[in-house]
């Protein structure tokens, strides 16, 4: 029996025998733009993730007739589709939650999209340039540079790592490259998959069946290997209050959302750590120390770790942190912020256009590039605030060697869209990357624990209070990725390419 790789490849070389050559520019363009759409299929919530290949062997197989200017418009064109499907739910966040009129919304929703997508134009040129001048023609100078491109993505103007090629592959045969080079190399897979498979149907070698066999069983092969070992389980609470965003940070809803957490632990049974979402307590450190002590009492009484989400303020500006108490001892303060979420670019001309860059969390600072980790007991937590999971370097040195990864968040600020789910999907990887158990914790969803592997293994149901009551596997140890981080293939790429172009010039 055929296994549904090789029948997802023979139905796409099937499909490859529509004559592309000689395709007019408009039409060309008009099909980047669908296959950026159809790539969003392949994430979360969706999860078809052959969509990813059918997306870009279309964009493979358009675009490589093309070169200089309009390759790069075709890079343009494909991420329209891609962002204008994939993250059309900021619109929610602006307007739903930020006061915008629909219209304004809508507008800067789609100002965006536009601007992110001139992103992808840069990888357009260098693609065209290292075709016509790199010294070894059949190198895959399309997943190296979109590997690139992901990578320039993750940091330019703070970051937006979102939508990434090898998220739509969690959990699946390439996904098993994650513990080895991270989402990047898992990226690069599937799409030098993709590259294959145009090269053999416009020029048939018998070397790319080979590969592309040799590529499946070794990614198979990868998938076996064990890098950390096992180091026990906590019995970890996750309490979902799901609060209402609209009032949660009115002064008088304060005991309101209080008491919607404890009475959520009335009922607990054992254990050894309770985990709040994101700014779950709804007032400054500083102003609500009595029921901070009061909490801090619970859990010492109870013998458990507890920690908070909550707002922090002293005389260099606000933050968003994470407070540790009972046997849970340490504090986190959030490194990367977002951009116009929690703090706001150019805030003298943009403050007062509209409520969405006044609300009060958009003055936050950044919290210091090095802290200590928190710790329950001997075990030291690695925790990460709502955006910050999408940055895979800032959760892979946030500790050494931890017990387990947290992530608190409050996604409420998406509704009912895509975004939580995509969100849900970025943690994973994380926890394929480093090997290690996730608890995720949020206000309405989606709570959920995550195996080291990057499967969901339980999850609370969205837009109601709940306890996700679960004991999370342990483990110590490093993956290749844990220790090196995405600096190997990026040097490799890089160091490939001037190489390359070097041996053309001798």
């Amino acid at each position: 029996m055929r296994t549904i790789g090789e029948s997802i490849c023979s139905r796409l070389l099937a499909a490859a025998q529509i004559k592309l050559t000689g395709l007019g520019f408009k039409t060309a363009w008009l099909i980047c733009v669908l296959a950026g759409s159809v790539l969003v299929g392949s994430f979360a919530p969706f999860g078809y993730w052959p969509l990813s290949l059918i997306s870009l062997v279309a964009f493979c197989a358009v675009s490589t007739g093309f070169k200089g200017h309009r390759l790069a418009a075709l890079h343009y064109g494909f991420a329209l589709g891609l962002f204008g499907a994939g993250v059309a739910w900021i619109y929610v966040s602006i307007h739903t939650y930020g006061g915008a009129s629909s219209l304004l919304a809508g507008g800067l929703t789609g100002l965006f999209i536009l601007l992110w997508s001139l992103t992808f134009i840069p990888q357009g040129y260098v693609l065209s340039y290292l075709r016509d001048r790199g010294g070894w023609p059949n190198a895959p100078w399309m997943a190296m540079t979109w590997v690139l491109g992901e990578w320039f993505r993750g940091w330019f103007l703070t970051g937006f790592p979102w939508l990434y090629v090898g998220y739509a592959h969690t959990g699946t045969w390439a996904g098993h490259w994650a513990p080895i080079g991270g989402v990047l190399l898992v990226g690069f897979v599937v799409v030098l998959l993709a590259e294959l498979l145009v090269r053999q149907w416009r020029a048939p070698n018998h070397w790319i069946p080979v590969v592309v066999t040799g590529l499946f069983a070794l990614s198979f092969s990868v998938g076996s290997l064990e890098f950390v070992d096992r180091a026990g389980s906590l019995k970890v609470a996750g309490i979902q209050a799901n609060l209402d965003q609209h009032t949660k940070w009115q002064p008088e809803q304060f005991l309101s959302n209080l008491n919607a957490h404890t009475r959520l632990m009335v009922d607990l049974p054992e254990v050894d750590l309770v985990v709040w979402s994101e700014a779950s307590f709804t007032r400054f450190a500083h102003q609500g120390q009595a029921s901070l002590q009061q909490l801090k009492d619970w859990a010492d009484a109870a013998g458990v770790g507890l920690i908070v989400g909550l707002p922090r303020a002293d005389e260099t500006g606000f933050y968003n942190t994470v407070q540790g108490l009972g046997l849970a001892e340490g504090r986190y303060l959030k490194r990367h912020l977002v951009p116009f979420g929690e703090f706001v670019p150019m805030a003298s001309v943009l403050r007062g256009l509209i409520q969405f860059f006044d609300l009060p969390m958009s003055r936050n600072q950044p919290g210091p590039a090095v802290q200590a980790p928190i710790r329950l007991g001997a075990h030291e937590l690695s925790l990460s605030i709502c955006y910050e999971i999408t940055d895979a370097e800032l959760v892979r040195g946030t500790a050494q060697d931890p017990a387990l990864l947290i992530t608190v968040s409050n996604d409420t600020w998406f509704g009912a869209s895509i975004g939580p789910e995509q969100h849900l999907q970025i943690a994973a990887m994380r926890a394929a990357e480093l090997a290690r158990s996730v608890v995720r914790v949020t206000n309405n969803g989606v709570t959920a624990l995550i195996s080291n592997k990057g499967d969901v293994l339980a999850r609370l149901p969205k837009d109601e209070p709940g306890v996700m009551v679960q004991s999370v596997p342990l483990f110590t140890g490093q993956t290749p990725y844990s220790r090196f981080g995405q600096s190997p293939i990026i040097a490799l790429l890089l160091g490939f390419m001037a190489a390359s172009l070097i041996w053309n010039r001798l």
